[in-house]
């Protein structure tokens, strides 16, 4: 029967108008008119007139939608007969079928005993009949493209692992059941399913690229018809007689092509091996494609578990915690192979994968920042590419807007992909050309004609749209770098760079551009170019510094410190040497070698800290990218995260050393950028040093016990004083430290090392715990502690037992020690043990009035403080000791909380800033005193953190040398004056010093109303 007849036997055949009609309707409406009535004829010549008439109106638009948009699914209809209309009513009611649902339909077939050629035909029929009914599906509109590489990947899933059951099972029949000698159980396989497959993204005619891995190699098998085997032998056989069940091409085709070239070795590796000879080919050979292949990689098949133990072994392969420094460059050779296989312009406007802005191009994009960011985030390491751009928009690594459109395109081009192959599983990757075959491609789609407009034209005002985007996207991923590298300034030092062995030409260039010592700047300048004092720079590595060398010079003379910044850059050239990737890095990261010229120019302290470890280009590559504050417990589960990857306590060490670094950049950088707040900085500086208490003091545990057991109800707490008390903690202080226990007068339940009484076990424990904190490490030193505070101070036990360290405060401890306690706070270890060592402190220290003697006993020990450790002179000022300094304005918070916190609890704060907020509402101080105060410490603290910052000076000495003090001034906002003004006042220097003069004056006449008045009333004399 001819395609145009059956339109005409419809009058027999169905008996009503309206389904004639209907049916007429969505015929010259489906994607392919002709097909859609080539293939009713066939369907009513093969099933009979009595199908189609008793056929449900309700599904007529799935059934000729089917007709006219696959010719290959509506052959599968066909074959059926007359069983037809059973069969497609039945699949099309089936909203979706997991994985588990496929092996549960086929598992009768494993029941049968079949051969392999019956095995594979049954496999192949169920597969023809799943795509029925998941291509009917996918062309209605209501699908998502989500929703069918979902049910492709679930099908794909199942079919290996029915596959895999059975091939063992046949192998078993032939050489034995396969043990482990060192269990009694199998030896475990399982199929590693990548790229598509592994990201749960299939279309209709993907290959399925797939690893097969085994346990172990020792052993053999137990013994079958054909003898006994080795490991290796048997699961080739078993991988063997899968890849034939699924991919061979039969009459009846194939379930789906297999593709096994992404195992090691590719082509010329074993078919199998065992999972630790692929770990140890990953660690020691693997490239930066085959990290990228591995994003991808899922257990589909097998033993799943086996699996994910093998993934979580090589996750620090794939995801590397540091840059290896070759990666970005790997990546953009990566790229420029895509480019390479990019077709031409007229061939590859068409192609969905490898033209331009097309399929490749989105997943390339995905997965290189999933490589670059993946070992410090690990919530980006996602196999499905849709969820990948979602999470890497999550972590800020790409905005939402280009997540957004690079989702929309990947949705957009799979969808298209999809009803491309569905036509006649083909697998095929480019539109169709003619204007028939784009315009039946745009039907599939579902594009309806509008006003002026066809199907076919707005298909391609739509493709072209998303190609654009994402080209876009692909061509800034590298791209941008160079362009904004070379621009700006950079451009007009180019040729200076090119001249820069002409020594007297670039020193007097170096002094029109601002350098105090053109001279030194010059030796540093070429440093900075040639690397290796001794060594000549390697041909790759003057090709980088062509490129990048002027924009370092650029970016230096615009910072605040040239000299400083170049030195540094000097400096930070010697160190990287030979590894030509650090500078590759920067060429590539345009924001990231501003951030360290800002660094170098800005910060001594930040400086030092990253010269030591240049693999932390790491953390300032991601520094703009990271949040500016973290919680303790984002803080927390980082670090925790970090301590889980290494291997040992030593590695453990490392990585906390190796955490407070980078937290210390990362919290410096938008220090130095004015992104914190100072009360913010502070704030985040004392969340790490907690941080780092808390798991500094697991760590200790945790070996102690080792060593000497556990103390049943023993209890172990760390109480912070000091700015760690108050929270108030900056770069580079002390932390002071008490150690309370509370536990029976018991012997540990013993370890290798035997038990210990319980004042020893907590002495051991504390004195791990220091150890751990200060002992220097190839990562340096955590933490510098002070345990001074203690009860009895250097003379008293490390350790105090809770009941001993109450009896002391009733009845020894001193003065000082009454205000030191208004600072106290509970750090790490047993929270209920460290909330009751609170309690005693604050009941010590706002247990009574405080009397006239005991401020004049604060204000001598003040003036001591002043005399023998300020040591001030009239060149030299103490930030913190000297008169007007912090410790001004401490003693006199802490004297006025002491003699009001008995009997107003409101001001028994830790904070200065919040004692003063607290003494102010309180009326304790009133307004005036206030404002001076607060903003006096608030303006030393500033000083102080920024000399900290830039010179890694933390011993608050201050010297009357405006010039020195320029950039610390500019730092701090004192900016040049104007001409008209004095000279004296137009250096920053200058009026910095004056305004801290100012300040301290006004600090002290404060201190002394609160103080000298007090000691000279005749009441309290009496």
């Amino acid at each position: 029967m001819s395609s145009y007849l059956i339109m005409t036997e419809l009058r027999k055949i169905l008996p009503f108008p309206t389904q004639r009609e209907k049916i007429q309707r969505l015929v010259k409406t489906s994607p392919s008119p002709s097909l859609a009535r080539s293939n009713l004829a066939r369907l009513v010549e093969s099933g009979g007139a009595g199908a189609l008439k008793n056929f449900p109106e309700d599904y007529y638009l799935s059934l000729i939608r089917l007709l006219g948009g696959s010719a290959y699914l509506s052959d599968v209809l066909i074959r059926e007969g007359e069983r037809w209309p059973d069969l497609f009513l039945r699949q099309i009611a089936i909203e979706a079928n997991s994985a588990a649902d496929h092996v549960a339909a086929l598992a009768p077939v494993l029941q049968e005993n079949p051969s392999l050629e019956s095995f594979a035909s049954a496999l192949r029929r169920y597969k023809q009949r799943e795509y029925l009914r998941i291509g009917a599906r996918d062309l209605l509109p209501s699908t998502s493209v989500e929703e069918t590489m979902r049910e492709l990947t679930a099908l794909a899933e199942a079919s290996l692992e029915i596959a895999y059951r059975f091939s063992r099972r046949e192998v078993e029949r032939d050489y034995g059941k396969l043990i482990l000698p060192s269990a009694e159980r199998n030896n475990r396989f399982v199929i590693l399913g990548m790229g598509k497959l592994g990201g749960e993204e299939l279309n209709f005619s993907s290959d399925v690229d797939l690893i097969y891995f085994y346990e172990e190699e020792d052993g053999e098998s137990a013994g079958g018809a054909k003898g006994r085997i080795a490991p290796r032998g048997f699961f080739e056989h078993v991988a063997e007689k899968i890849t034939r069940a699924v991919g061979e091409v039969t009459e009846e085709g194939f379930v789906f092509r297999t593709d096994l070239r992404l195992r090691p070795l590719g082509r010329n590796g074993p078919l199998v091996q065992p999972v630790a000879s692929a770990a140890l080919y990953y660690e020691s050979w693997g490239q930066c494609w085959e990290r990228s292949a591995l994003i991808k990689a899922r257990p589909v098949a097998g033993d799943k578990d086996l699996g994910a133990e093998f993934l979580r072994e090589v996750e620090p392969f794939i995801y590397r915690r540091y840059l290896d420094f070759t990666t970005v460059e790997e990546l953009r050779h990566m790229k420029m192979r895509i480019e390479k296989e990019l077709l031409l312009p007229q061939d590859g406007a068409r192609n969905l994968k490898l033209g331009r802005g097309g399929i490749r191009e989105i997943e390339f994009f995905t997965q290189a920042l999933q490589l670059l960011n993946g070992g410090y985030h690990p919530g980006i390491r996602e196999h499905n590419t849709l969820r990948a751009l979602s999470s890497l928009a999550h972590h800020d690594l790409i905005p939402f807007t280009e997540a957004a459109g690079l989702s929309e395109a990947y949705r957009f081009l799979r969808q298209v992909e999809h009803k491309i192959q569905m036509l006649q599983e083909a697998h095929a990757h480019s539109i169709p050309e003619g204007r028939k075959e784009e315009l039946a491609l745009s039907r599939r789609l579902g594009y309806s004609p509008s006003p002026g407009k066809s199907e076919r034209r707005i298909f391609w005002r739509d493709y072209r749209r998303h190609t654009v985007f994402v080209r876009r996207a692909f061509d800034r991923l590298f791209y941008s770098a160079q362009k904004e590298i070379r621009s700006g300034r950079a451009s007009t030092l180019e040729e200076m760079w090119s001249d820069l062995d002409q020594e007297k030409l670039i020193i007097e260039q170096l002094a029109q551009l601002g350098f105090e010592d053109p001279e030194t700047a010059y030796r540093n300048l070429l440093a900075v170019r040639d690397g290796e004092e001794y060594a000549p720079p390697s041909p790759r590595r003057l090709k980088v510094m062509r490129a990048l060398g002027p924009a370092l010079l650029a970016e230096t003379t615009r910072s605040g410190s040239p000299d400083q910044a170049l030195f540094n850059l000097a400096e930070f050239s010697h160190r990287v040497g030979a590894r030509t990737g650090f500078l590759s890095l920067l060429a590539e990261n345009p924001k990231t070698m501003r951030l360290l010229i800002t660094l170098f120019a800005n910060s001594q302290f930040l400086t030092d800290l990253f010269l030591k470890r240049p693999e932390l280009l790491d953390t300032l590559i991601r520094v703009d990218l990271t949040q500016m504050k973290k919680s303790k417990e984002q803080m927390r589960d980082e670090l925790r995260m970090s301590l889980s990857e290494a291997a040992d306590v030593q590695a453990q060490l490392n990585a906390l050393r190796r955490y407070r670094a980078e937290e210390f950049i990362r919290i410096g950088l938008h220090d130095l950028g004015g992104s914190l707040e100072l009360a913010e900085v502070i704030g985040q500086l004392s969340d790490l040093a907690d941080t780092c208490l808390e798991d500094a003091l697991s760590l200790a545990a945790g070996e102690i016990e080792k060593s000497f057991g556990k103390i049943d109800g023993g209890r172990f707490a760390v109480v912070g004083m000091g700015k760690l008390g108050g929270r108030e903690i900056d770069y580079n202080s002390d932390l002071d430290l008490i150690f309370i226990y509370a536990a029976p007068e018991i012997q540990s339940s013993g370890g290798k090392s035997g038990s210990l009484a319980a004042h020893e076990y907590y002495v051991r424990l504390g004195q791990k715990l220091i150890t751990y904190l200060t002992a220097p490490t190839e990562e340096g030193v955590a933490y510098k502690l002070d345990l001074r505070l203690r009860p009895s101070g250097r003379s008293g036990p490390l350790v105090s037992s809770v009941e001993a360290f109450r009896y002391y405060h009733q009845t020894s401890s001193a003065l000082w020690e009454r205000q030191a306690l208004t600072k106290s706070r509970f750090v790490a270890g047993d929270a209920e043990l460290g909330k009751e060592a609170e309690k005693i402190t604050e009941s010590f220290a706002y247990a009574r009035d405080f009397t006239g003697d005991d401020i004049a006993a604060i204000h001598h020990l003040r003036m001591r403080m002043e005399k023998e450790l300020a040591k001030e002179d009239p060149a030299h000022f103490d930030l913190k000791k000297g008169k007007g300094g912090m410790v001004d304005i401490e003693f006199v918070t802490q004297m006025l909380q002491l003699c009001h916190g008995f009997r107003l609890p409101q001001v028994r704060q830790r904070s200065t800033m919040d004692a003063l907020s607290a003494l102010r509402e309180n009326q304790v101080l009133n307004k005036s005193e206030y404002r001076l105060l607060s903003e006096g410490y608030l303006f030393l603290r500033r000083l102080d953190h920024r000399l900290r910052l830039e010179r890694d000076q933390s011993i608050d000495i201050l010297e009357r040398e405006p010039v020195r003090l320029r950039s610390v001034a500019q730092a701090l906002g004192y900016k040049t004056s104007s001409r008209r003004q004095k000279q004296s006042e137009k250096d920053p220097g200058e009026r910095l010093l004056r305004d801290y003069e100012l300040w301290r004056e006004r600090i002290r006449a404060c201190y002394d109303r609160h103080f000298s008045p007090r000691q000279e009333s005749p009441q309290e004399q009496g």
